[in-house]
C-alpha cells in the first residue's frame, strides 16, 4: 500500500514518484533541503546529490521521510514534467497497441474507451483486459453471422428451423424459432472452432424438435372430442413460430369448446393463463357465522390444451374440491401460526384463546374473506396490531419480571461493589474490648476510608477523632454536611453511605444491628454494596454466624478476628439499695418518665446527668460530657447509652427489667442487658465494671439474662426498597401513589439468598399524608424517609406544612416558637421543647435534600442551640 508521504510528494512532481521527480530539482535546491531536514553536508556533483537524495527517501526513517515532504511544500513549487508527448494519450495507446498487433477496428474502440484517461492511469494490463471483451464481442458477430442465429441476453442461441409435419395423409413444413441450450460466460473467449460446435447444437436441437412433433402426431386420434379434423389441421399451422410443447388452440375456438362442455361460466382465458373461480364457503373457530370467498384457479394453457388436443376430462370440479381442500388446510395452518405468534406474545398477560381469535380477526378479515389467503404482509400487519394494542401492558409485565430478576439477586444492585475484589473482615467481642479502636486505627492509615455509625453522635465524635488525627475528612449525617474537599476520609450515619465512592478501608460499625427490625436494612446495604477494598465490620459476638453467612452468600472471603473484654465484669452479690449508690454509677431505666422521676429523686444526693431518646444528640452529648467531667456524680439513662457513648461508668444498676418495644411491653432480652452493661468498666478509668440493679425483682432477671447465651442474630437479614426501586416500580405500574409503591415491594418482591422486606409501615404511614399532595416521586421518597415522630401532632402538622410549601415551591423559613422561661420544671413542657428540637432536626434534614427550598438552615441550627440550652439548663436544675 502507497505510504502517506509517497502520496503527498507526487503531489510536487507533477504526479511522478519522488524517484522520478527528484531529477527535476536543481544541486543547490538539494544542499538546501540535505540542510533543513537536519544533514550539514555539501555536495558539488549534481549526478552525486541526486544519489544521495534517493537513498535519503529509500533508507531513513519516516520522520526524515516527512521532513523531506515538508521542505517541499514550504517551497510552494511544482516541477512539472519535461518529457516530451511520448507520455501523451496519443502516444502511449498507439505504443501499446503496436505491441499488441491490433487491428485498425480494435485500436478505434481501445482509443474511445481510453482517450478521456489520463496517461498515468493506461496501462498495459488494462487495455488487455479491454481487449478481451472486444475480441470476444468480435467473435459473437461473426458467429451470429456465419451461422445466423443470434445470441440473447440469457446465453442461448435462438434460430429458424423448418420443422415437418406430416398427420392424416397431409404433408407440410412449418418455420419455428428454437433455443440451444445456455453456454457458460466464457463461450467466446474459447480457442475452438466455434461454428463447428454451434452447428452441431443447432443439428441435435432441430432433430429432438422434429421427434417431439413426431411423437406428438402420433398421439393424436380421430375423432378427437373436441376437435375436427379442419380445427386439426388448422390450429397445427397456425401455431406460433416460437416453439411450444402442445400446439396453440385458437381464443375463439377454445371458447367454443369450453360453452359446449359446460365448463364454470366463471372460467376465463388470458394469453398463457385460465383462471377458473369458484364460490365456496368457511366457518371459523370461535365465529357461527359462515364466511364467503372466491376459489380462484390459475393453470398454464398447456394443461388445457393437453386435455383438449388429447381428448381429456374437462370438468375440473375434482380439481377444485382438491384445491379447495389444500386452499383451506393452508389457510388454517397460516391462521394458527398468526395465533400461535399472537399467544406467544401475549403470554406473559391473561388473555383467552378467544379473546385473541376475535383480534386476529378483526385485523384480517376484511383482507383475508376474498381469496382465503393469508399472505407474509397479511401476517405481519396482524401482528404488529396486536403489539401496539398490548405493548404498554406486554412491556409493563416484561418489565415487572425484569425489575423482580434483579432486585431477587440483591448482590446485583450494587454494582461498583461487585466490580471490586473485596476483603470482609469482622472484629467481634463484649462491649469495651477495643475492637472498635482497633477497626479505627486501621482506618487512619488507609489512604482513603470511610467510617459508618449507627448514630449521628458516633459520627461526630469519629468525625472529630480523624480530624484530631490529622487526617482529611468530611461529616455527613442525615441533616448536616461538614464538606472538606481535601478529604480523604468520610464519617457518616449507616444511612448516608454512598455506594459510589470507592475507598481502601470501610468500617462499619455495631454490625450486629443488621438483626434489627427497624434499620437492619442499612446494615445489609452497607455490607452488601460498600464499594472498598477491605470492610472492617466491628459488633457483638452474636453477629457471627450472620456474617459468615452473608459472606458466604457474596461469595467473598472473610476474615474473623475475636477480641476479649479488657476489663472483667461483675454481677453484684445482691441488689442495690438507692442510698448506698455510689459516685460513677449509671441507673438504666425504659422511659422518659421513668427517667425524669428518678432524675428527681437522686439530684436530692448528686448531681446527676440524663440521656434518654427523646432529647437531641447535642443535648446528649452535652449530658455525657458533664458525667465524664465530674460536673456530676450519677448518669440515669435509657438504654441509648448501649451504643454510642464513652463514658467513665464503674456500676450499672437497672431500675427496671422490662421495656416497651414500639409494639409490646415485653422483658429485657438477654442480648440487651449484655450490650447495656457492658458500658460498666470503662478500660483506662476502672479495673473492672459491676452490674446490679435497685430491687431484688430485676436484679434476679438480670442475674439470669447477664450469664445466658446471647441468641444469634436472625437470619433473614431484611432489605428496604431505595430511591431507585420505588422510581422503578412507579414507572413500571404507571402508579404515582408511593403508599401503593411500597405496599408492592413488601407484598411482591422475593429475593434470592438470605433476604426478606423490612417493613416499611412508617414510610407507608408518611406516605398517606405525602400522597394528598402533588409531588414528584422522587420527592415523595424523600419525604417519606424523614425522621418523624407521627405520634407527635406538633411534628406531623410541621411536616405537612413543609410538604404544601414543597408543593407550591414556595421558599420554606424557620421561626422559633417563644419561649418564656429560662428553664422549666413541667414534663410537659420539657416535652415539647424536645418536639421543637425534633421538629428543628427534620427540618434540617429536609433542608439537606431540598436545599432550594429550605432557605434558613443556619437560622435553624441556631434555634436549635437555643433549645438545647433550655433543656440542658432544666436538667441540670432539677
Amino acid at each position: 500500500m502507497e505510504s502517506k508521504a509517497n502520496k503527498k510528494i507526487k503531489k510536487y512532481f507533477d504526479g511522478d514518484p519522488y524517484s522520478v521527480g527528484i531529477e527535476r530539482v536543481s544541486l543547490d535546491t538539494l544542499n538546501e533541503m540535505f540542510l533543513a531536514i537536519g544533514i550539514s553536508k555539501t555536495i558539488e556533483s549534481e549526478k552525486k546529490a541526486l544519489s544521495f537524495a534517493r537513498n535519503l527517501y529509500s533508507n531513513i526513517q519516516l520522520k526524515k521521510r516527512d521532513d523531506i515532504v515538508s521542505f517541499f511544500a514550504n517551497l510552494d513549487v511544482i516541477y512539472k514534467s519535461d518529457k516530451p508527448l511520448e507520455y501523451g494519450v496519443e502516444l502511449k495507446l498507439e505504443s501499446f497497441s503496436n505491441e499488441l498487433n491490433l487491428t485498425d477496428d480494435e485500436k478505434t474502440q481501445i482509443y474511445n474507451l481510453f482517450k478521456n484517461k489520463t496517461p498515468k492511469n493506461i496501462t498495459l494490463e488494462k487495455i488487455e483486459e479491454k481487449l478481451k471483451y472486444i475480441q470476444a464481442d468480435a467473435r459473437k458477430d461473426f458467429i451470429e453471422k456465419e451461422c445466423k442465429v443470434f445470441f440473447n441476453p440469457k446465453r442461448c442461441f435462438e434460430f429458424s428451423a423448418s420443422i415437418k409435419y406430416d398427420i392424416f395423409g397431409v404433408r407440410f413444413e412449418k418455420e419455428e424459432v428454437l433455443k440451444t441450450l445456455v453456454y457458460e460466460k466464457n463461450f467466446f473467449d474459447k480457442k475452438d472452432d466455434l461454428i463447428i460446435i454451434i452447428e452441431d447444437d443447432k443439428n441435435n436441437i432441430i432433430k429432438a424438435r422434429q421427434e417431439e412433433i413426431d411423437a406428438f402426431l402420433e398421439k393424436i386420434l380421430l375423432p378427437n372430442r373436441y376437435l375436427t379434423y379442419e380445427d386439426i389441421t388448422i390450429s397445427l399451422k397456425n401455431s406460433p413460430l416460437k416453439a411450444r410443447h402442445y400446439p396453440h388452440i385458437g381464443d375463439n375456438l377454445i371458447k367454443q369448446i369450453i360453452l359446449d362442455n359446460s365448463v364454470s361460466q366463471n372460467f376465463k382465458i388470458s394469453g398463457e393463463s385460465c383462471h377458473l373461480k369458484k364460490e365456496c364457503y368457511i366457518k371459523l373457530p370461535f365465529l357461527d357465522v359462515e364466511f364467503k370467498y372466491i376459489l380462484d384457479y390459475h393453470f398454464h394453457t398447456d394443461f388445457l390444451f393437453s386435455r383438449i388436443w388429447f381428448s381429456g376430462d374437462l370438468n375440473f370440479d375434482e380439481i377444485m374440491e382438491e384445491l379447495q381442500k389444500k386452499k383451506e388446510e393452508l389457510f388454517f395452518k397460516n391462521l394458527q401460526t398468526t395465533i400461535d405468534e399472537s399467544k406467544s406474545y401475549l403470554s406473559v398477560l391473561d388473555v383467552s384463546e378467544e379473546e385473541i381469535y376475535e383480534m386476529v380477526y378483526v385485523n384480517m378479515l376484511d383482507r383475508i374473506i376474498i381469496n382465503l389467503e393469508i399472505t407474509k404482509n397479511i401476517h405481519l400487519r396482524v401482528l404488529k396490531k396486536v403489539v401496539k394494542r398490548f405493548k404498554e401492558d406486554v412491556e409493563k409485565v416484561q418489565r415487572e419480571k425484569i425489575l423482580a430478576k434483579t432486585i431477587k439477586e440483591f448482590k446485583n444492585l450494587f454494582g461498583q461493589a461487585r466490580k471490586m475484589q473485596r476483603k470482609l473482615t469482622l472484629y467481634i467481642g463484649e462491649t469495651n474490648s477495643g475492637k472498635t479502636y482497633q477497626a479505627m486505627q486501621k482506618l487512619k492509615k488507609a489512604d482513603t476510608g470511610y467510617y459508618l455509625a449507627p448514630l449521628r453522635l458516633l459520627a461526630l465524635e469519629s468525625y472529630e477523632d480523624l480530624k484530631d488525627s490529622s487526617i482529611e475528612v468530611s461529616l455527613i449525617t442525615g441533616e448536616e454536611e461538614i464538606f472538606n474537599e481535601d478529604a480523604t476520609h468520610i464519617s457518616s450515619t449507616i444511612e448516608m453511605l454512598n455506594f459510589e465512592v470507592d475507598v481502601d478501608v470501610c468500617v462499619i460499625d455495631e454490625v450486629q444491628m443488621i438483626g434489627d427490625a427497624d434499620r437492619g436494612w442499612a446494615w445489609a446495604n452497607a455490607i452488601i454494596g460498600s464499594p472498598a477494598s477491605e470492610i472492617i465490620m466491628t459488633g457483638s459476638p452474636n453477629s457471627k454466624d450472620a456474617i459468615i453467612a452473608l459472606a458466604e452468600y457474596l461469595g467473598e472471603e472473610l476474615e474473623i478476628i475475636e477480641f476479649e473484654k479488657k476489663n472483667s465484669l461483675n454481677l453484684l452479690d445482691s441488689f442495690t439499695d438507692g442510698a448506698m449508690i455510689e459516685e460513677a454509677t449509671a441507673i438504666i431505666a425504659f422511659s422518659r418518665k421513668q427517667v425524669l422521676k428518678l432524675r428527681n429523686k437522686f439530684s436530692k444526693f448528686f448531681p446527676v446527668s440524663v440521656v434518654y431518646g427523646n432529647l437531641s444528640p447535642e443535648v446528649k452529648r452535652e449530658e455525657a460530657r458533664r458525667f465524664r467531667d465530674g460536673e456530676t456524680k450519677i448518669l440515669i439513662a435509657t438504654d441509648s447509652i448501649a451504643m454510642g457513648l464513652n463514658l467513665p461508668i464503674k456500676t450499672i444498676l437497672f431500675w427496671a427489667s422490662s421495656k416497651f418495644d414500639g409494639v409490646r411491653t415485653r422483658e429485657l432480652l438477654a442480648s440487651e442487658v449484655v450490650q447495656i452493661s457492658g458500658r460498666a468498666g470503662r478500660y483506662g478509668l476502672h479495673k473492672e465494671g459491676f452490674v446490679g440493679a435497685l430491687n431484688d425483682e430485676v436484679y434476679q432477671v438480670i442475674k439470669d439474662k447477664l450469664y445466658t447465651d446471647i441468641d444469634a442474630v436472625a437470619i433473614p437479614f431484611k432489605v428496604r426498597a431505595n430511591k431507585e426501586h420505588i422510581k422503578l416500580i412507579g414507572e413500571i405500574l404507571k402508579e404515582e401513589s408511593l403508599e401503593s409503591i411500597l405496599k408492592f415491594f413488601v407484598k411482591y418482591m422475593e429475593f434470592n439468598g438470605p433476604f426478606v422486606a423490612v417493613s416499611l409501615d412508617n414510610m407507608i404511614k408518611a406516605s398517606r399524608i405525602i400522597d394528598k399532595y402533588e409531588l414528584d416521586l422522587d420527592m415523595k421518597f424523600h419525604l417519606s424517609c424523614a425522621p418523624l415522630s407521627l405520634n407527635s401532632p406538633y411534628i406531623v402538622k410541621a411536616y405537612q406544612k413543609y410538604i404544601v410549601a414543597l408543593q407550591k415551591k414556595e421558599p420554606i423559613t424557620y421561626k422559633m416558637p417563644t419561649i418564656n422561661k429560662d428553664v422549666t420544671n413541667s414534663m410537659n413542657e420539657l416535652l415539647k421543647v424536645e418536639d421543637m428540637v425534633k421538629e428543628i432536626s427534620l427540618y434540617l434534614w429536609l433542608g439537606y435534600r431540598f436545599s432550594d427550598s429550605f432557605v434558613d438552615m443556619q437560622k435553624a441550627r441556631e434555634a436549635r442551640g437555643i433549645l438545647n440550652r433550655y433543656i440542658e439548663n432544666s436538667l441540670r436544675d432539677n
